[in-house]
């Protein structure tokens, strides 16, 4: 059904009745003289702190480092001064400023801002984590948002709720492609800088600038928290630990491009640094009591991907997705969540981790946890082990809506009448922008033979951008499919596709 609960009034840029902020944002879009013109952003919240985010665009005449202040206030229009400071940025930043806002009172809404070269950026609202025992959370999951296919209208729908805790971005944030090679914005003015393809850190650098320039993005980041991962096109296609496959492995022009994309995703995303210029992606959230949310980085740990009619090497033991002090740390995260009786296991990642290969045949994608058998199966061994009950893997990367229960061999040990066998349940969120990949006639007839080897599939949409809305209470876990008609035009309309809930206990999924 149509969803018109969140309309906005005229112009392709619309005017946003939630939250009046965001509308005058928008409006500053076109202005090249802002200082702010790439809008602010927060991320990784805590219980009692959060990352905010910004980038001073410099003047022409302008050398050194600038002075940036900023605030964080209980209201919009930051007259309750809750923290506030200073911080300098650079070229040596790309002029981006990062800073943890801390002393903050846990589930809490609070509102910012940051101040340079006598002008205020857009304000900006975020929260904080809850702390005990807390009655509801609710996430919105996205991914793979590529500017030239088309306008970002899922994150202007994201942007106008008023009831998420945070938005978790699940890769593929930017695309490193020319112009033209997967999507072509040329009719539209959405060619991204440069118009071919990134590689270099100036390259990657004015990637993100592109993408930061959209109204659309802007709003998001604007109205709630981030929690971000990064999968391949932050970089390249296809990417592993050594190299991708167009670089070879111990390559020295690899190194040199992959320092330069994860400082560039370092300096324009709002996650946390442990140190200046050190950070990693996994890392957990505490919904209070209710929730553990672990983020997993499957793409810089990774062994090369394996060739689909190889079953010996895909099969070997020793290969990993995520590395094996990253799989200890997960098992004993999952473990600890368990003990301490936290109401549910979020595992936040990029790629479909449910069987999709049958027994015997060519793997198709082994870019998925189909390509890394052994680590899956290392993953159901914990989860058996440790009698980990509630469960749930959200995924993105394949720009489609998938709704899974999760078993060992589908085929096998699982039945789709009652759901028996399932160990967990995969909630995977269609693309932002990104051209569909099940939208040819051929992968549609793909799609037909795909559900007769999945029974464990409950839900498919293979055409549609959109995202996934989590809602979670201690008796449930609910999840609802958000689709946007198209992203060839600038628009705010959304339908609800499907909904389906996980009873507390059960590790599968029903129709909601």
């Amino acid at each position: 059904m149509a969803c018109s609960r969140r309309q906005f009034i005229g112009g392709a840029l619309g005017s946003i009745a939630v939250w009046p902020a965001l509308a005058r944002a928008a409006r500053q879009e076109a202005d090249p003289g802002r200082v702010f013109r790439h809008g602010v952003a927060s991320g990784d919240p805590l219980a009692d702190r959060v990352v905010l985010w910004t980038r001073v665009t410099p003047r022409p005449d302008a050398t050194g480092a600038l002075r940036v202040t900023w605030r964080v206030a209980d209201d919009e229009r930051l007259e309750h001064v809750v923290a506030q400071g200073t911080a300098e940025t650079s070229a040596a930043r790309d002029f981006t400023v990062k800073v943890d806002a801390a002393t903050l009172r846990a589930g809490r809404t609070y509102y910012y801002a940051f101040d340079s070269a006598g002008e205020r950026s857009p304000v900006g609202r975020t929260r904080t984590l809850p702390q005990d025992d807390v009655s509801r959370v609710r996430l919105a999951a996205v991914s793979c948002s590529n500017y030239p296919a088309g306008y970002f209208n899922v994150l202007r729908c994201i942007a106008n709720r008023d009831d998420l805790d945070a938005v978790l971005h699940l890769g593929d944030y930017i695309y490193e492609f020319a112009n033209g090679v997967y999507g072509d914005g040329a009719g539209s003015g959405r060619v991204p800088m440069p118009a071919g393809e990134a590689s270099t850190l100036a390259d990657y650098r004015m990637r993100y600038a592109t993408y930061r320039s959209d109204v659309d993005l802007q709003a998001a980041h604007q109205a709630h928290p981030f929690i971000a991962v990064w999968d391949d096109h932050e970089v390249i296609n296809d990417w592993w630990r050594d190299g991708s496959p167009r670089h070879r492995a111990g390559d020295s022009t690899w190194r040199v491009r992959l320092a330069a994309g994860l400082q560039a995703y370092r300096e324009w995303m709002p996650v946390r640094e442990s140190a200046p210029g050190e950070f990693h992606l996994y890392r957990s959230f505490r919904f209070g009591r209710l929730a553990d949310l672990h983020m997993l980085d499957t793409r810089s740990f990774r062994d090369r991907q394996a060739p689909g009619r190889d079953p010996a090497a895909l099969a070997d033991p020793s290969r990993t997705l995520m590395g094996k002090t990253q799989e200890d740390w997960l098992v004993a995260g999952l473990q600890r969540s368990q003990r301490e009786g936290t109401g549910w296991r979020l595992i936040g990642q990029q790629t479909i981790f449910s069987p999709l290969s049958p027994p015997g045949v060519a793997v198709q994608n082994t870019d998925i946890w189909d390509g890394y058998p052994a680590a899956r199966a290392r993953m159901f061994d914990a989860i058996e082990r440790g009698k980990l009950s509630n469960v749930a893997i959200l995924s993105g990367d394949i720009h489609s809506s998938w709704a899974l229960d999760v078993p060992r061999s589908p085929l096998k040990t699982y039945s789709a009448r009652s759901g028996e066998g399932s160990l967990a349940v995969e909630l995977v969120t269609p693309a932002i922008s990104s051209p569909p990949l099940f939208a040819s006639a051929a992968m549609r007839d793909a799609t037909a033979l795909l559900q007769l080897v999945t029974p464990h599939l409950k839900f498919f949409d293979g055409e549609r951008r959109g995202y996934v809305l989590l809602d979670l209470t201690k008796a449930r876990l609910q999840s609802d499919w958000y689709h946007v008609p198209a992203v060839d035009v600038r628009a705010s309309d959304e339908v609800r596709a499907a909904a389906f809930v996980c009873e507390a206990g059960s590790s599968r999924l029903a129709t909601a």
